[in-house]
């Protein structure tokens, strides 16, 4: 028995002389380069590290091993930026991060890593960015855990740019103007062609010109005003040729007075926040049976012109949300049935008309894609496309390539 005892005491001396051998050798294999490899870069330069604090696992939760190094007062110079915002980019490994970021005249700006390039640069001169980025992944326990600090300084030379996202547009259609560089106020655009909301970017602002149907062709003197900046635009306008369009004569049902009430006041108010994402949507599956622009003649003579898409629905069919926003109107009017008006931001909304049932309510917000209510038969089921009160053709914005689209990721 005690022989059995003393054997007993032997191999588990020796299981652990190994364990505690493999422990060594492991822990004598991990080294610094065991640590995240990839770097932070900021303006496409790569950040070195001023400061680290990081824990490797080395045999589970049995053994790890540590690396420290206290945060100095080492700052990177990464020179000046004359060409383009410069944006933080997060490698892989990074879970979280902590971002802050010191104008020239001492404003200090705190961020995460979901708005660290949402910053708005409002004067050049020099800045100074201090970052940590953290390894802390809940799902990966045997990964390092630490963080690694930087601070740079860089000098923004941002001269204002103007720049339209085409220079000649055909009635029916959307040009974005894009402001960037350094602004020392808010755009306004002086243009006879309709009211021009402005959304904010990291770069400067974004505007979107509407080109209705019947825009006179020809060049279009625009001014640009943002503080000092003062900038003659021209536009070009070309004239699309519409087709004509054979319907029936409207029955008088009334309702005009009730549709200014209720609907024109939209014209003028909305959101500011940009809230579309990609191409918009078609509303029903339906074929088309009228496009925008198209001359409406009734028994020979014209009677009107199309300022949307007609489609042909079928009774009860959903009808969804051309993209995401905010319902501005919910309801029935004599003139057009059910109603639903979406404002997505930025001047810009969808006008939904000849709805049987209207299944959301005025303040509720919704997604593209979203049954915002069902088609009829008292009513044609048409989709208004406008920027302020000015029509547009909703075709393009469903293809994405309406200006719309342009430079959306700012």
């Amino acid at each position: 028995m005690r022989r059995l005892l003393l054997w007993l005491v032997m191999v588990v001396g020796m299981v652990a002389l190994i364990l505690a051998g493999a422990a060594a050798y492991l822990y004598s294999r991990t080294g610094e380069d065991s640590l995240p490899q990839e770097p932070v870069t900021f303006g496409e330069q790569a950040l070195e590290p001023n400061g680290w604090d990081w824990t490797v696992p080395v045999l589970g939760d049995v053994l790890s091993k540590s690396y420290h190094n206290p945060t100095n007062l080492t700052i990177q110079q990464l020179g000046t930026f004359s060409d383009g915002v410069p944006q933080l980019v997060l490698p892989a490994w990074a879970t979280r991060a902590e971002i802050t970021l010191t104008a020239p005249d001492g404003t200090i700006w705190a961020a995460d890593a979901e708005t660290c390039n949402t910053y708005t640069y409002a004067q050049n001169g020099e800045y100074e960015i201090a970052v940590t980025a953290y390894s802390q992944p809940a799902d990966s326990p045997g990964s390092p855990q630490g963080w690694y600090a930087y601070r740079a300084n860089y000098t923004m030379q941002l001269a204002p740019s103007v720049t339209l996202s085409a220079e000649r547009a055909a009635q029916g259609s959307i040009v974005a103007i894009r402001l960037a560089g350094i602004l020392d106020g808010e755009p306004s655009l002086e243009t006879d062609l309709g009211p021009v909301w402005f959304r904010k970017t990291a770069n400067g602002y974004i505007g979107y010109i509407p080109v209705t149907y019947n825009a006179e062709s020809g060049d279009h003197a625009m001014m640009l005003t943002c503080g000092t900046l003062t900038q003659e635009l021209t536009l070009t306008v070309s004239k699309t040729e519409y087709g004509n369009i054979a319907v029936e004569a409207e029955e008088e049902s009334g309702g005009a007075e009730e549709f200014r009430n209720a609907i024109w006041p939209l014209y003028t108010t909305g959101e500011a926040e940009k809230r579309w994402s990609g191409p918009f949507q078609a509303p029903s599956t339906a074929a088309v049976t009228c496009d925008y622009g198209l001359v409406q003649m009734v028994d020979g003579q014209r009677s009107g012109q199309a300022t949307g898409l007609t489609y042909g629905a079928a009774p009860g069919e959903s009808v969804t949300a051309p993209q995401s926003g905010t319902v501005a109107y919910a309801g029935t009017l004599a003139l057009t049935g059910g109603t639903v008006v979406i404002d997505h931001g930025c001047g810009v909304k969808s006008y939904l008309f000849g709805l049987q049932d209207v299944t959301v309510a005025q303040g509720q917000a919704v997604t593209v894609g979203d049954a915002v209510g069902t088609a009829g038969e008292a009513h044609d089921l048409i989709y208004e496309l406008r920027i302020g009160n000015k029509s547009v053709d909703p075709e393009a914005a469903i293809q994405g390539r309406s200006g719309l689209q342009y430079h959306e990721s700012e």
